[in-house]
C-alpha cells in the first residue's frame, strides 16, 4: 500500500471515531448529532474542539414540554441501552484505528 493511502485510511478512521464522539458531545448539548459526525469525519479534532467550545443550545418552550412528556412515558432503560451501545461503537471503532495505526507502523 503506498504512504498517502495509508494515510487516509488512517485519517478516514480516526474520522470515525472523533467523528462519533463528536455526535455523542452533540447529543448531550441538544444540537444536531449527524451534522456534527459529518463535521467530525471530515475536520477531525477541529470539529470536536469546535464543539466543545460552543455553548448547549437552547430548548423551544414547546419542544421541552413534548420531550418532558415523552421522558416521562419513555422507560428510563432504552436510554442506558442507548449510551450502552453507543459506548460499545466508540470501543471498537477505536481499537480499529489502534489496529490500523500499528499494522501501517509495522509496513513501514
Amino acid at each position: 500500500m503506498t504512504s498517502s493511502l495509508q494515510i487516509l485510511l488512517i485519517y478516514f478512521t480516526s474520522g470515525l471515531v472523533i467523528g462519533a464522539f463528536s455526535s455523542f458531545i452533540a447529543k448531550e448539548k441538544n444540537r444536531n448529532p449527524v451534522n456534527w459526525l459529518v463535521l467530525g469525519i471530515l475536520f477531525n479534532i477541529i470539529a470536536m474542539l469546535a464543539l466543545v467550545a460552543v455553548p448547549p443550545a437552547k430548548r423551544n418552550s414547546a419542544t421541552s414540554k413534548n420531550t418532558q412528556e415523552n421522558q416521562t412515558a419513555q422507560p428510563p432503560i432504552k436510554n442506558i441501552k442507548a449510551e450502552s451501545v453507543m459506548r460499545i461503537i466508540l470501543f471498537v471503532l477505536g481499537a480499529i484505528l489502534i489496529v490500523l495505526i500499528g499494522y501501517f507502523n509495522f509496513i513501514a
